[in-house]
């Protein structure tokens, strides 16, 4: 079963295996040439600096299977990787657990780089990135990722991840933190969890929401929690229990530490393919009057309404403004789907939302361009004051719409001229008349004026392969909406709706039919 829609991030890799890691294969292959040319941002080697260390997660699919991996690396800034180890897994079944890694790497001074990682049980395998500093709102991630590529044995490969700085002394966590699972359950079933678990010593204790497209929408949400966890170095291992609903289920992790308030999550169940992350809980509000403001949301997966039942990619990108009194105001969403566009469907009438204990809310966005809604519920990772300070992980509860995505802080009133400099570009998605997907990093220099006026990409596509270092041009328009929205963007030749969080952040959804594409711009300075 192909991936019905990769994630927001992106990563370009070749894997030397059909199964991504699950066999004894060392085949290698033809490693491109390192990224080279596009625009000056003042990234080099040593930006994976020397003895520094990184947790790198993925998931994909090849023509017979989708896969997670999660690893952590030690660079030494000079181009080299000196120790790691990668935990690959596959819905298969197939599993390689604990392997060690090493492998060298190379980052262009426009932040495009090339990571080569090699292992006895998963083989060499080639990854492209873009590389940015931290944000607010996306603390300790510096490369944005995207995989796709051809095995040595002919097999296609798509996939996507991030690169995240370790920070801090890997350390048992403590207190609340926030979950948020992808993967399918053990009919193959899309599958989608966000949750609120607390950690105390080693037991884990919380709720959880869960949807893999209606069978899950027959229990009652959210559901129990208990499990425990071991991390006391950078790699650990975590158990995770619903008991309340009618399929009762545990589940076994590998937990990766990435800092005292982020956890990189895959599992090593055979009959339940999962993966994700916990962020730590730091602040929340609790009923609508404290739960207020702009923001903006971005979600993708499946629509099983659509002409191909639950296989149909789905993506969108919208934004709201929470009252107060649990209406929305100036809501709107930009969504495509495998036979539609919904160009700025309307939100506002009748549409609600409700906070509630812990951090978890819930919303019905009813979308007045008879577009189908969308019903979500959220825990919140934070939400301060200041709009850069909210962030919820987010999943729909509708019995055929699965999403997965993460609502933030928006920042109004953002001019063109502070979109200004290096932005590092992710983008993933489907052609639906070549039936390919895509994915794609890239650099591009936003001239303050609404123009992209230089930039370099990589990208793969399953029929065409590898675009390497391919000169690129666009156009943005943060100033022509009151609220962040744009349709006058143009990305790679593709009309695009973009949504300004902020001067820092821009998320954009295709805006042209057939093409269900999704992404992310963010600044490199």
């Amino acid at each position: 079963m192909r991936k019905i829609l990769l994630s927001l991030a992106s990563f370009v890799a070749l894997c030397a295996l059909a199964g991504c890691g699950t066999s004894n294969s060392t085949s290698t292959i033809a490693v491109p040439s390192n990224p080279s040319g596009g625009n000056h941002a003042g990234f080099s080697n040593a930006s994976l600096a020397a003895g520094k260390s990184y947790v790198f997660s993925v998931s994909g699919s090849t023509t017979s299977n989708n896969f997670a991996v999660v690893g952590t690396f030690v660079s030494d800034g000079s181009g080299n990787i000196t120790a790691g180890t990668r935990d690959t897994v596959n819905d298969g079944g197939g599993q390689a657990l604990d392997e060690s890694i090493t492998g060298t790497y190379s980052v262009n001074t426009d932040g495009r780089g090339q990571l080569v990682i090699n292992g006895s049980a998963a083989g060499q395998v080639i990854y492209r990135f873009v590389l940015h500093p931290a944000t607010t709102q996306r603390p300790s991630l510096v490369g944005e990722l995207f995989q796709d590529g051809t095995t040595a044995s002919n097999v296609v490969v798509d996939a996507v991840g991030t690169i995240q700085e370790v920070s801090g002394t890997p350390a048992a966590p403590s207190g609340p933190y926030i979950v948020r699972l992808d993967g399918e359950d053990p009919t193959n079933n899309p599958y989608g969890a966000v949750g609120g678990l607390t950690i105390t010593g080693t037991s884990i204790a919380g709720l959880i929401d869960e949807n893999d497209n209606g069978t899950y929408a027959q229990e009652i949400q959210p559901l129990t929690a208990t499990g425990s966890i071991s991390l006391t170095s950078s790699r650990g291992t975590a158990t995770l229990t619903t008991p309340n609903g009618i399929n009762t289920a545990t589940h076994n992790f590998i937990v990766y530490y990435v800092s005292p308030s982020q956890l990189a999550l895959v599992s090593t169940d055979k009959t339940f393919f999962l993966y994700g992350n916990a962020a730590q809980q730091t602040s929340f509000a609790p009923t609508n009057g404290l739960f207020v403001g702009d923001q903006v949301f971005s979600l993708s997966g499946a629509d099983n309404s659509g002409p191909h039942s639950g296989t149909a990619p789905r993506a969108e990108v919208g934004r709201m403004t929470l009252n107060g009194d649990g209406t929305l105001s100036n809501a709107i969403e930009d969504y495509i789907d495998y036979a539609n566009i919904y160009p700025g469907g309307s939100l506002t009438l009748n549409s609600s939302y409700a906070a509630g204990v812990e951090g978890r809310w819930t919303a019905n966005l009813i979308n007045a361009t008879a577009a189908s809604s969308t019903d979500l519920v959220g825990w919140q990772v934070s939400f301060g004051p200041l709009p850069q300070e909210q962030k919820s992980y987010i999943l729909t509860t509708n019995s055929t719409v699965l999403e997965t995505g993460l609502m933030l802080g928006q920042t109004l009133n953002v001019a063109d001229a502070s979109v200004s400099g290096n932005y590092a570009e992710s983008l993933s998605g489907y052609s639906v008349s070549g039936q390919d997907y895509v994915e794609l990093t890239g650099n591009l220099n936003a001239n303050g004026g609404g123009s992209f006026t230089s930039g370099t990409y990589d990208a793969q596509t399953d029929n065409s392969g590898l675009s390497l270092d391919t000169g690129t041009t666009g156009s943005y328009d943060t100033g022509s909406a009151s609220f962040g929205r744009s349709t006058n963007a143009n990305l790679e030749s593709v009309p695009v709706a973009m949504y300004t969080v902020d001067a820092d952040t821009i998320l954009f959804v295709g805006g042209q039919q057939g093409y269900i594409y999704q992404g992310a711009l963010v600044t490199q300075q």
